[in-house]
Formats: structure tokens, C-alpha cells, sequence
């Protein structure tokens, strides 16, 4: 009788062992759902995200551009352009433009204000020199100035914050998209590492706005979150020092513009095609990027987040009048308190948590120990290889059998010749 026989006589005689493996090979059933469960988590896991307040003993203050408004000087364009031009998106700018005589460049950097014409006085911590500045040019905002700090401050209060006395010597009706109905100051506050962009600074969330008119003194208070983003498979994020999304975003925009028009403007820095040197190319550009500017939607370009940011949010605390006989704004940025927001993701699922899952799920649905998984292992073993197991048991008997038979004859042999040989003569009768 082979083993496949001698095992369905012995289901039908305990039917009830049958059940309990069925049983068996449903939990196992599960138990392997439950650890590709397991496996898929501790190849991409879950990510938490932990808030809570931290008291820090610095305090990093973000970095402020100022961007004038109205941006341009307009009687220099006017006169540079040979037609009105309050701003270069105006079509009557480039109707009668110089081309080959004045460059782009010429044009836009004596038509825009330089430091002079921005700032009487500015500072942290009372401090022109615990602040770095550089300026960039934009299509709208025109030249634009950044401070950033060069250390974190210790202490939080309106003396140690960002005092900045700026000079409006021309006030003129608005000129930009941004619609303020006077003139004066825009006031961009962001994180120190990012550089201020025109285009991104719609949609990035990142970037605190604040107009300040002419003529006017206003304090702003700050308070800001921290963030840190895990960078996962589905959603990479940048950890390189200085890295800005926002800038990468706008070079981006300004590649494509160019590699449609097949020139650039003076704004689009960094980018190697030539300036436009018509009007209708020129036209052209600002009308493509005019459109791009204007547009909710974000561009497709491939650029990755940080993985940590700073975002501020600001509250006006104070703002009013400040009577001088000069066009003159004051603005203080400052700090009132060293507790700042942090927002943390983390990993939820680690190789601790991957062993214990893996073992509640054999240990609960399973029963198993140590010593049940090798009994499994044997029934097993003995399921799928009994048949050549008893096989090679019974040739083994077979190979013990017929070498016990032969030690008996052999042995039964040297017997009888011993005997023989021994046998002791009778002795002969006397009578």
C-alpha cells in the first residue's frame, strides 16, 4: 500500500484532523496577506505627522525683500524707448525702441531705482552689518532689494528686530499688477535660504505679502513653523544646502520662454539665449510670460520640495501715520516670543514593529511556538515526501534484512566445522 493511500485511510478514519488542517491552511492563507502587509509597509511606510511647541534659545529671522512701487522710473523709459512708457509691458514701449543702439539691459537697469533711491537707513539689531543685501531684477516688481540676516538673534523684541526707513522720492499713480491704489513698498518676508521670485511667490504658500504706503509706520509681528518632510519613494524632497524651490521653479518658466521665442529678456537671469532684438519678438516674450504670470495653475517643471522649510506669518500690531515732510515709510519686523511651531513627519513603521507585527500575526492566528513550527515542518516533510522516504526506509530494511541473513549462515557454518573438528573420538569397549 503506498503512502498516498495510507494517508486517505487515515483522513476517513479522523475525519476531524481534516477540518483542523483546513483551518490550518486558511489561517496560513491569511497569515501570508498579513506579512505582505508587513513587508509592503517596511519597503514604504506610513508616514505621521507630530506637532507640538518648542522654546528655542535663537530665534532665525526670515529674510525681507522690498520691491518699490511704482517699480520704474518712467521718464527714463519714456525718453530711452522714444515712446510713453510708465512700464515695460506696455506695447508703446517697444513700438519705436532702439534696437542695436541701447541695449535691454541698459534700459531696464537705468529705468528701475537703485539703493540710493530705496533706503535712508536699515538694520537688525540696530545693526546695518548683521545684514546682508543684494538686489534682482524682476519684469514687474523692477528692482527689488533682500536682507538677510547674518546670525540668529537671541533675544525677541521690537529693538532687536528689522528697522528699516525707506525714501519715496517719487510718488506716482501705481503702475504694477498688484493693485494697492497708492504708492509705496512691497514687503516680501521668507525664509532666509529662498530667493525672491515674482512668479512662484502666487502659489507657493511660503512667502508672506504686506503692502506699506507712503507716509506710513507699521510694526509686524512675527511667528513662524518649522517644517520637516521625510522624503519617500512616491514623493522625493531636497536636503542640499541652499536648495529653493521657488527659484528653480522660476528658471524653469524662464528656460521654456526662451527655448519658444529663441530669445530672453534682461529680467531672465542665467539663462545663455540672446536678448530679443526686435519688436515683435519682444513683444512676443512678454506677452507668452505675461501669461504665465497671470495663471493659477502651477508649471510643469521638475523641481522637488525641501525637505525643511520655515513659513512666517505675520500680524500687524501697530500701523499709523508718521508725519515727515519727505515721502518716507517705517517698518519694524520683529519677534515677541522664542516658541515656534514645529511640524515633523516620521516614519511610522520601522524593523521593530515589522518583527512584532510578523510575530503577532503566526502567534494569534496561528498558535505557533517554536516546537509547533517544527511539527508542521514535519508533517509537511512527510506530506509531500513520504512516498520516497518509505521507499528508501524499506530498501534500507531490505539491505539490513539480507545482511543479518548472511551473518546466520555464515555464523551457523563456523559451527559445525568447530564442532567437527573438536568432536571427541569414542572410546573403543574392552569386551
Amino acid at each position: 500500500m503506498g503512502y498516498w493511500s495510507e494517508t486517505r485511510a487515515w483522513i476517513f478514519r479522523d475525519p476531524a484532523k481534516l477540518i483542523r488542517y483546513l483551518v490550518l491552511f486558511v489561517c496560513c492563507i491569511v497569515v501570508i496577506v498579513q506579512l505582505y502587509e508587513c513587508f509592503y509597509k517596511l519597503h514604504d511606510p506610513p508616514i505621521s505627522t507630530h506637532s507640538y511647541y518648542n522654546l528655542n534659545e535663537t530665534i532665525e529671522m526670515p529674510a525681507v525683500t522690498i520691491c518699490r512701487e511704482p517699480p520704474y522710473r518712467e521718464e527714463v523709459l519714456t525718453t530711452i524707448s522714444g515712446g510713453y512708457c510708465p512700464h515695460p509691458k506696455y506695447a508703446t514701449c517697444w513700438m519705436n525702441y532702439p534696437f542695436g543702439e541701447v541695449s535691454l539691459d541698459e534700459f531696464f537697469e537705468n529705468g528701475t531705482h537703485d539703493m540710493s533711491d530705496t533706503f535712508i537707513m536699515y538694520g537688525l539689531n540696530g545693526n546695518a552689518n548683521n545684514l546682508d543685501m543684494n538686489s534682482s531684477l524682476h519684469f514687474y516688481m523692477g528692482r527689488c532689494y533682500t536682507l538677510r540676516p547674518k546670525e540668529p538673534t537671541k533675544r525677541v523684541s521690537k529693538a532687536v528686530g528689522y528697522s528699516l526707513l525707506l525714501d519715496h522720492s517719487r510718488v506716482t499713480t501705481s503702475t504694477s499688477d498688484v493693485d494697492t491704489g497708492s504708492a509705496g513698498w512691497h514687503v516680501f518676508i521668507h525664509e532666509k535660504k529662498e530667493n525672491f521670485t515674482e512668479i512662484n511667490m502666487k502659489g507657493s504658500g511660503r512667502v508672506e505679502y504686506v503692502f506699506v504706503s507712503v507716509n506710513e509706520e507699521i510694526e509686524i509681528k512675527l511667528q513662524s513653523q518649522y517644517f520637516n518632510n521625510v522624503q519617500t519613494r512616491e514623493e522625493a524632497c531636497s536636503s542640499e544646502e541652499g536648495y529653493s524651490d521657488l527659484k528653480c521653479g522660476e528658471h524653469c518658466i524662464w528656460k521654456d520662454l526662451a527655448d519658444n521665442m529663441q530669445c530672453s529678456g534682461p529680467w531672465m537671469h542665467e539663462i545663455e539665449t540672446e536678448h530679443c532684438n526686435d519688436t515683435l519678438s519682444m513683444r512676443q516674450l512678454i506677452s507668452d510670460y505675461k501669461e504665465v504670470y497671470e495663471n493659477e495653475d502651477d508649471f510643469d517643471c521638475d523641481c522637488i520640495q525641501p525637505c525643511q522649510s520655515r513659513i512666517y506669518t505675520t500680524f500687524i500690531q501697530n500701523r499709523k501715520a508718521f508725519n515727515q515732510p519727505e515721502p518716507r515709510t517705517l517698518i519694524y519686523i520683529y519677534y515677541t516670543t522664542k516658541l515656534i511651531s514645529m511640524i515633523e513627519e516620521r516614519p511610522s513603521y520601522d524593523t521593530t514593529q515589522f518583527i512584532a507585527d510578523v510575530g503577532g500575526s503566526l502567534g494569534f492566528l496561528l498558535g505557533l511556538s517554536v516546537l509547533g513550527l517544527i511539527g508542521i515542518l514535519e508533517h509537511l516533510t512527510l506530506f509531500f515526501c513520504g512516498g520516497f522516504i518509505k521507499k528508501m526506509q524499506q530498501k534500507e530494511q531490505e539491505l539490513k534484512d539480507k545482511s543479518s541473513e548472511d551473518g546466520q549462515s555464515q555464523t551457523s557454518d563456523e559451527t559445525i566445522d568447530i564442532a567437527i573438528a573438536y568432536k571427541k573420538p569414542k572410546k573403543k569397549s574392552r569386551y
